[in-house]
This record gives C-alpha cells, structure tokens and sequence, in this order.
C-alpha cells in the first residue's frame, strides 16, 4: 500500500473554481501571457478573475473607480497564473509526478466538505463549461504545486527550540488555558460554629477532617468535596474571595445571608501554563513554518521568474 501523502493545496483552491461556477462567458481567446514553453489565455484569466469580478460590480464605487480596481485585479490574477505556471514547470522539470489515486482523494475529500455527490458535482462543473476531465487536471496542477513547494521551500526550513520559545513568552497570553480550580468547602450556620472552624483551620486541623466534623452541607461526609471547575463563571464574591488562594490554602469565609462558607484550593490545574506543551508547540511550528515559508517562498519565486522568459500581453 502507498504511503499517503500529506498534501497542503496552495494557489487557488478547489473551493476558488467552484465558486466561479454560473460566470463563464463567450470570449475571444487569447494568448496573454508566455512562460517560457507555456501560455495563459484569456480564457484562463477570466475564469481566474471571474469571482473578484463579481464583488466589484457588486461594489457601490464609482465606475471610474471599478475601472481602475478591475484593472488592478487583473493585473494580480495574471500574475498569480504566471507563478503557478512557472511552479507545474518547476515540478516536471525535477520528475515530480502526481498519482491518479492523490487526485481522487482529493477529489472526494471536495465533494464531502461540499456535501455534493458525484451528478451535483459534474452538473457544477458542466454549468461552468468545464468536463470531469478538466477539472481533474486543475487538482493535480495543485497537489504539484503543493509538492514541489513542501521540497523547495518548506523542506529547507528549519525551526528551532529557541525560536519556538521566543514566540511563546511574547504571545504567552494567546496560549495561556484557563484555571481550573478543585475545590471544597465548609458551611456551617451561625458565627460560634464558624468561630469553632476557623479555629481549627489556623491549627492546622485537616480540611476534609474538619468538614465532616462541623459542616453542614450535603457533601459533608465527603470531606466537602466539590470537584474541579472553571471559576470564571462563579459570582464575583467568590472570585474575589479566591483571589491570591493558592494551593493547599482556604479562602476568607463568605457571608451566605443564612450561613456562612469556607473554601478549600485542593489543587489548581492551569492549561497550557508552565513549560510548552506538545500541542501548544505544535501549533508554534505550524505558525513558523508558515511566517518562514511565505518569505522564502517568494524569494523562490523571484529566483524562477529571474530566470524564466516572461512575456505579458494584457
């Protein structure tokens, strides 16, 4: 069995041809750009641009000013075919070849993230003017993109234990979890009973000893047991009385209106607190890797278009 590969579609994605469907129209092909041994069509560049095309006239600018903003996006949309074309070149060129079973997995993969069975989807496509077939090769231009650009860009990144700590003190608060507190506690009635129990506490008389001695709450026998919870929800006197408890310590007692109530901090759980965690290191990589990746990518690009033969003709 072939080991899968784990392919990150870059460019435009699937979701960016489907969504051009309904907007094809009757042109005059051609040729707008060269690359190289390659060429984009005009064609090509109208199916590319067809959705920016459509926020625009949709816009409520002036038509001066949608003139001027077409222009713009053309020009952009021109210039990312340019440098797809010149990456599938790249890929042929170093024999990096796309598997039929890489294009139907990816091909079902579309069709249940757009929950479309195999008519819808051919219906979609056929209402853009575009066959299976057709379709098929936009999706493995993509996963060669995807491959040659993991081998010429992301594979030469390298990301240390150092940068990923740097990143993780200056965004601690991004990756600091909640506390989460386990807690018991004493009620008792009147202020002899909590007299007696406070007495007890600044003796050093264990807690849950203590609860199941004087307390009058159900949980009593437990030894005030309460459980873990997210005191983010509780009423501000509670919080306020936990603030600067730590563990192994007790809150103030609180005032209940017919009793009063003591807690006990048995242990606070803080997520993603302390030294990185594999998931929270995880997701640094990933954030790196994509911040590194995107400057040398286009250091990358400049190399290839340096040294292509690019001809414009827009």
């Amino acid at each position: 069995m072939k080991k899968k590969r784990n392919i990150i579609l870059i460019g435009f994605t699937l979701g960016f041809f489907w969504s051009a469907s309904c907007m094809a129209q009757e042109v005059v092909d051609r040729i707008v750009a060269i690359v190289n041994d390659d060429i984009v069509t005009l064609s090509q560049l109208d199916v590319a641009a067809a959705p920016y095309r459509k926020n625009i006239e949709a816009s409520q600018e002036s038509a001066a000013r949608k003139k001027e903003v077409m222009a713009q996006m053309y020009t952009q949309v021109l210039n990312q075919l340019v440098e797809n074309s010149l990456v599938v070149q790249e890929a042929k060129r170093m024999g990096i070849a796309v598997d039929e079973a890489d294009v139907d997995n990816a091909l079902e993969n579309f069709k249940k993230e757009h929950n479309l069975d195999q008519e819808r989807l051919e219906l979609g496509l056929a209402a853009q003017g575009i066959t299976l077939e057709q379709y098929r090769e936009r999706i493995r231009e993509q996963i060669l993109q995807s491959m040659i650009v993991s081998r010429a860009v992301r594979a030469k990144i390298v990301i240390t234990d150092k940068e990923i700590k740097t990143y993780y003190d200056s965004h601690y608060q991004e990756f600091k979890g909640k506390k989460k507190y386990h807690l018991k506690n004493i009620i008792v009635k009147g202020a002899t009973d909590l007299s007696t129990v406070w007495e007890k506490l600044k003796n050093r008389v264990d807690f849950s000893q203590v609860a199941k001695d004087y307390s009058i709450g159900s949980n009593a026998a437990a030894g005030g047991e309460l459980g873990e919870f997210d005191i983010s929800s509780f009423s501000d006197e509670i919080k306020n009385a936990l603030e600067g408890v730590g563990k192994g310590q007790y809150s103030a007692p609180i005032d209940m209106g017919d009793s009063f109530q003591i807690l006990y901090v048995a242990d606070i759980i803080s997520q993603g607190e302390g030294p990185v965690q594999k998931e929270v290191e995880k997701k640094i990589q990933d954030i790196l890797y994509r911040e590194h990746g995107e400057a040398q990518f286009k250091k990358w690009m400049e190399n290839l278009k340096n040294s292509a033969h690019i001809k414009i003709m827009l």
